[in-house]
């Protein structure tokens, strides 16, 4: 591997990372409050989160179909949170506002990034 495409890992991995800190965060936040656990929606944020590392786990392994899926699910959040903005309250805005900025981080990185693209290729071709 080269520069550019170490440079390509290592910032996916920090973008992914960042990706599941978020999931993390929206599943302790929507529990906390909460009287009792809801177990339904914890079960179903917990698949959802495992998807979550299962379409990453994909993009690692420069399948391009997993690369528009995350694509298209990250510009879909990205479109639900700028609705959220007008819709929730005041303190759920900087968590909003920081899941934009992830995603829209990512979805950048997945398709215009030079570094992403250059590992991305190395990882076809080492498949």
């Amino acid at each position: 591997m080269n520069h550019l495409q170490i440079t390509g890992r290592n910032i996916t991995i920090r973008i992914f990372a960042g990706i599941l800190l978020i999931s993390i965060f929206t599943i302790v936040t929507y529990q906390l409050p909460l009287e009792f656990l809801d177990t339904k929606k914890l079960i179903q944020q917990i698949v959802r989160f495992g998807f979550t590392i299962l379409i990453m786990y994909f993009v690692f392994q420069g399948k391009n179909w997993a690369r528009v899926m995350l694509t298209i699910l990250c510009t879909l959040a990205i479109f639900l949170g700028i609705i959220s903005l007008f819709v929730l309250t005041w303190p759920a805005h900087i968590a909003i506002l920081l899941m934009i900025l992830i995603y829209g981080m990512a979805v950048y990185h997945l398709n215009a990034s030079v570094s992403f693209k250059a590992y991305f290729k190395y990882l076809q071709e080492k498949s």
